[in-house]
């Protein structure tokens, strides 16, 4: 029964996982606009927020914080790899890399947002709890071999 309880306290550990995860979407335009959320919906609104130049990776080209609903916008002056950081007080967020392309580069259709399936997320939760009753395996044997 003790193995039993502690299994089902394992895989109650993997579902909060889920609350941590930060979904986002972006918009191009004249300016590109990031939304972050959490996976019920709610806004990453008025968190810290960075976005960091193609040009200059260590240093952030903006600071602030997303609005209410979450986006924040920036208007791009390179092309190239631009990296955009939304995180919560608690330390949750989102690290992301947006490509912007050169102004003579064909147009494309610009990408959907980023949000993972619900198989993804599924799989996701899967693994993390496959990877937990792995370590756990391994610390019952190791326990097992010392007591003997």
């Amino acid at each position: 029964m003790g193995r039993f309880l502690l299994v089902v306290a394992l895989l109650g550990c993997a579902f909060p996982a889920l609350a941590h995860e930060v979904r986002h979407e972006v918009r191009w335009g004249k300016a590109v606009a990031v939304r972050a959320w959490y996976p019920g919906g709610k806004s990453l609104s008025s968190v810290d927020a960075e976005v960091f130049s193609p040009a200059d990776p260590a240093v952030p080209r903006w600071k602030g914080r997303t609005d209410p609903n979450g986006w924040l916008a920036f208007v791009p002056d390179v092309p190239g790899r631009w990296r955009v950081r939304i995180i919560d007080p608690s330390g949750h967020g989102l690290d992301t890399a947006v490509e912007v392309p050169a102004p003579d580069a064909p147009a494309e259709g610009a990408p959907a947002g980023t949000e993972p399936s619900p198989l993804a997320s599924a799989i996701r939760s899967v693994l993390g709890v496959a990877v937990i009753a792995g370590i756990f395996a391994i610390l019952v044997l190791l326990v097992r071999r010392m007591t003997r």
